[in-house]
Parts: structure tokens; sequence; C-alpha cells
């Protein structure tokens, strides 16, 4: 007896499980039973609640890319401001650290590292001398970082990938420096502010993967514009959307998509 009641509790565990998801399944309009191979990517960190996506992450086993916009973790600039007494560079100086604790941080905990730029610019639309500089500086601060072989980038605003056949030295020029560009097959539109509202990211998630079926997805938990508050609204809900997520994703790491990409331990 003592051995049978803990299998019906496990079964009756499954079953409940497998209810919730064909209810999932139902209001996101996602039919049968597969699941689809899905990596999430987060864009613009890192930022003040990076660390609790984080725990999240860990707590629910799943593999991620951070793309970090390298004038997060640029920190000698505040310092030498904050040397000649500008307490608002001092307080940069504390945020610049912070990201990169969190940072080493991501990289501890498995997750794959990736250039967002140093600044969130188009890049197609700079002069070609300050668009270089733009990836080669990035490449030079996140040098001690990046985990993968080749290094990743992804374009901020998807320019230069979006349209490459319009402007080839983009993408040319992160070749040139070594860099791999990871695009994303599904968005979740987190940046949007009219998005960001009931479970709208979630039923443009869920669609995404149901009819796309495979691919990277993009989040941000940064926010471009902010040097230290991320995508709140993303970070404050992700905890309640990864659950109705599983139903339909087998989360994976990003090689499982870029057999080329090789990880390295650090």
């Amino acid at each position: 007896m003592k051995t049978i009641l803990p299998l019906l509790l496990f079964f009756f565990i499954l079953d409940l499980t497998a209810a919730d998801c064909n209810t999932i399944r139902t209001r996101y309009e996602c039919p049968g039973h597969e699941k689809y191979p899905i990596h999430l990517s987060f864009d613009d960190g890192p930022a003040d609640r990076t660390p609790a996506l984080l725990d999240l992450l860990k707590k629910e086993h799943i593999p991620a890319t951070f793309f970090i916009i390298a004038e997060r973790i640029d920190c000698q600039p505040h310092r030498n401001r904050c040397q000649t007494g500008d307490q608002a560079a001092c307080q940069s100086l504390q945020y610049c650290l912070e990201h990169k604790k969190t940072l080493q941080r991501t990289i501890r905990e498995g997750h794959t590292i990736g250039s967002h730029s140093y600044n969130h610019l188009h890049l197609s639309t700079l002069p070609y001398t300050e668009m270089e500089a733009q990836i080669s500086h990035s490449k030079q601060l996140l040098a001690p970082y990046f985990n993968t072989s080749p290094p990743l980038f992804r374009l901020p605003y998807g320019d230069g990938w979006f349209n490459r056949a319009e402007k080839p030295a983009v993408l040319e020029t992160l070749h040139n420096y070594g860099f791999q560009h990871i695009a994303w097959e599904m968005s979740a539109f987190d940046w949007r502010e009219a998005d960001q509202q009931g479970d709208k990211i979630l039923q443009t998630v869920m669609h995404e993967i149901c009819t796309k079926k495979r691919g990277v997805i993009l989040f941000h938990d940064g926010d471009s514009e902010q040097e230290h508050i991320g995508r709140t609204f993303t970070l404050k809900h992700i905890a309640e959307w990864i659950p109705a997520m599983r139903c339909v994703a087998d989360f994976k790491p990003l090689n499982y998509f870029y057999k080329n990409v090789k990880v390295i331990k650090r």
C-alpha cells in the first residue's frame, strides 16, 4: 500500500499536468501534442532584474543566450568622471560593476553570451568607420566573457540583417571580425508598450511557437534607452509564461540550431 500511494499520486499529477496543457493548447489554438525545439534569447542587458531572470532559468533548467550592450560593462569612463567628483558618474560606476557581476554569473550558470554592439544604434545608417568601431569596441570589451567559438553577435534592431541585400557591409564586417550573427525566428515583441498588458505577450509567443514550430525566440531583459532598469514587464511576468510555454516548447541550447557554434567552458 505504501508503494502504491506514491505511484497513484504521481499519475494523478501527470494527468493534471496533461489536462492543463490541453487547456493551454486550446486557449492558444495550438493543436496536437508535439513540443517544438525553442531557444530563449534576451537582448539589451544586463539590467537590474537580470539576476532574478537567472534565478528562474536555473530553477526551470532552461538554457538561454544573452546579447549584451557592451557599453553596459564599460566602467572606465564612469570611473574617470567619478574621480573628478561627478556623483552621477559614481552611481553609474556602481551599476556598471553590478552588470559585470551579473554577466559573470550568467556565464557560470551555463548560458551563452553574445555582443549586441557597443551602443544600441542602427549600424547600417552609420559611416563605415563608426559602424566598424561599434563592432570592434564591443568585441574588445566582451572578449573576456565570450564563451562560444565563433563569438556571437546580434545586430540592434536587426539592422544589417533584415536589409542585408541593400546593406551588405554590416554582415561582411561582422564576418571580418570573426563573429557569428544570431538572428531570430520568433519575437515576443515585449518592447512594445501596447503589448505590455494582460497576456498579450504570452499570446504572441504561443502563436509564434505553434505556427513556426522551431527556432530562436527574442525577448529583452534590458532596455536600450535606460542605463540600469530593464524590461520590467517581461521580467515581472516571465515566470508566469514559462509553464504555458512548456506545454508546446522543448527548450534547447543555441548550438542545437547553430551546429558550428561550440561552447567554451570558462
